[in-house]
């Protein structure tokens, strides 16, 4: 049984190329390898789902809103994903506590009972295996059943294999751009012996009209270096993890978007604004994360392995470099955070250190020591950081979000000069947010503040900034800006509330001259700390700051989007964005009008 469990993600990683790149005549093998494993594994026992459940899951809206509501006591939204199992004990929670939720919220509560198979939900296959075999290819094809391209379970294992699909149409009306893009791929993930989850992912963007400069002002397709640098037609996302769980013990691995830090519309450790990190992580709670306790402590210690800049042929850092002669050093990421949580809410402390140019230390790698005292005996060269996160629920219906992150301090340094400045090296990020979701009425209303001081972020060694590819890794939001959303969403009963979300923002930016070059440093692009004369060591960039201070920009955007499930696993989605950017020094104005649509088959 242990050498099965080993083996278990490498054969459906297999199985699913085989099931999504080769013709039907082919697929025999994949078939007949998959009976055997589930017949290998059919004499254990199943009772827990351990695989995680990727962000893009609008469960996790559901939830976010419900937390405010007061329905949970010990659950946390400040680390995603969860596990199966964990959204479970969510729903379940609320089930206990349904007279706090509207109509229509009682009816998404039910789909997601029925989607996560906490009770009994037909379903309908292509492939048929030993315990499901109703055919999609029937009148069910369009009935709410759930839907799958292989779907097993027995008292030993689940596992199931899910098509993405879906075509979308993008317009932006301020510039005449168009595109129509299609995906397609698979997801296959389960469960071993209630203690070994797994989920691999993949999916594969064409671009059939449209211009990849019109593409790239999309920051999820901007982040892929084959769009970025390629300007391909086709772009590639995958990503996977294998996750152990034993009582209060869990250890995992994988290639997964994450994001981690106390808010609603802002992350500010990590987010989804990079592509996804390979990491992998080891935790203890206590007890098991169950939202119906009412007390919990959960540490967890995760290692990143990020994508540095590149250098191309000269030794030189180039973001463009590329092909076979490109060297790209390691970097790596240590994260450690300690939770406590109880019935008013979850406060959280955490570390972080970034380094780079050299192979995994050690020092970093052990799970529970303090991170910045390592930094500094091993001659602080590496770029860390602390903070503290917090949520709390004064009542029912009011619940706060924020996080506080220190960069870099320098005691003698702090507060303003005499001239009205602040010391650089005194770099801060914090956001604050609140949500109002009023008991048995079916929305929220959220209001969020987030800002981020010049020069946070950054490092005297630019490999060693809060970067992933030389994007930045905590969020969208840049050095020396602010922003303020405010956002009310309306969960009408379906799978996909009605949002609508507003944002000004405020960005100093650097100067640059037209061949990109740094001209003026105000502290505004992560990617420069202040730079030194080369000889004398001395700063030829001004080290004394003001927020906002530089090339400023102010940008307005107002964003209406929602979906509706046309079937199960079958959903249009729906984008309309007005954005309105104003540069000061240039006196410069830009008003798009952007629409997107999407028909999906599943959410990814």
């Amino acid at each position: 049984m242990r050498s099965a469990v080993f083996i278990c993600p490498i054969m459906y990683r297999f199985l699913l190329f085989s099931l999504f790149t080769v013709s039907m005549k082919y697929r025999l093998f994949p078939r007949l390898a998959l009976c055997c494993c589930f017949i290998a594994y059919s004499y254990s026992r199943l009772f827990a789902q351990v695989e995680h459940v990727p962000v893009a899951h609008p469960i996790y809206d559901f939830l976010m809103h419900s937390e405010a509501r007061g329905i949970f006591s010990n659950f946390s939204s400040t680390t995603l994903p969860l596990q199966r199992k964990e959204i479970i004990a969510a729903l379940e929670a609320m089930r206990r506590r349904d007279t706090l939720l509207s109509e229509s919220e009682k009816n998404m509560l039910g789909n997601f009972e029925r989607e996560f198979r906490i009770v009994a939900a037909p379903r309908v296959v292509v492939l048929p295996s030993p315990s499901d075999s109703i055919s999609l290819f029937s009148p069910r094809l369009f009935s709410q059943d759930e839907k799958f391209l292989l779907f097993y379970t027995s008292p030993g294992v689940t596992v199931s294999i899910t098509p993405l699909l879906s075509a979308e149409v993008r317009t932006n009306f301020g510039s005449g751009d168009r595109a129509l893009l299609a995906t397609y791929g698979g997801r296959i993930g389960g469960t071993i012996d209630s203690a070994v989850g797994f989920l691999l992912q993949g999916t594969s963007t064409g671009v059939f009209v449209g211009d990849t400069t019109f593409l790239k002002q999309d920051p999820q397709l901007w982040k892929n270096p084959t769009l970025r640098l390629y300007n391909a037609g086709f772009v590639n996302f995958s990503e996977s993890h294998v996750r152990y769980d034993n009582r209060w013990f869990y250890a995992g691995v994988g290639r997964e978007t994450r994001l981690i830090g106390s808010g609603y519309l802002t992350r500010s450790i990590m987010s989804d604004n990079s592509i996804a990190a390979d990491a992998f992580m080891l935790g203890a709670r206590f007890p098991a994360n169950n939202p119906a306790s009412e007390t919990g402590f959960e540490y967890r210690f995760v290692h990143f392995s990020l994508l540095a800049e590149p250098f191309d042929t000269r030794g030189n850092i180039n973001p463009l470099a590329r092909g076979a002669g490109t060297f790209v050093p390691p970097k790596f990421m240590a994260f450690h955070r300690a939770a406590f949580r109880s019935g008013w809410g979850e406060v959280g402390v955490w570390e972080s250190i970034m380094y780079s140019n050299r192979a995994m230390e050690l020092a970093y790698m052990t799970p529970f020591t303090f991170l910045k005292g390592a930094s500094d005996n091993l001659r602080d060269r590496d770029n860390g950081a602390l903070g503290v996160d917090a949520t709390v629920r004064p009542f029912p219906g009011v619940q706060l979000k924020g996080n506080f992150m220190l960069d870099d301090i320098e005691f003698g340094k702090l507060g303003k000069d005499s001239a009205g400045r602040f010391w650089w090296q005194n770099k801060i990020a914090w956001n604050l947010g609140i949500m109002l979701s009023p008991s048995a009425l079916p929305f929220d209303a959220t209001l969020e503040y987030a800002m981020v001081t010049p020069y946070t972020y950054t490092h005297f060694d630019r490999q060693n900034a809060m970067t992933q590819d030389g994007i930045l890794l905590t969020g969208n939001l840049p050095p020396n800006a602010d922003e303020i959303k405010a956002q009310i969403r309306w969960f009408w009963g379906g799978r996909y509330p009605l949002a609508l979300t507003a944002a000004y923002r405020r960005h100093g930016r650097n100067t640059y001259d037209a061949q990109g070059r740094l001209l003026e440093n105000y502290g505004g692009d992560v990617v420069y700390s202040p730079r030194r004369d080369t000889a004398t060591n001395d700063y030829t960039d001004r080290t004394s700051v003001i927020f906002l201070e530089g090339d400023r920009e102010d940008r307005f955007t107002l964003t209406l989007s929602g979906g509706w499930e046309i079937i199960r696993n079958v959903n249009m989605q729906w984008v309309y964005r007005f954005t309105a950017i104003q540069t000061m020094q240039a006196q410069t104005r830009f008003s798009p009008h952007f629409v997107g649509i999407t028909i999906r088959v599943e959410d990814f």
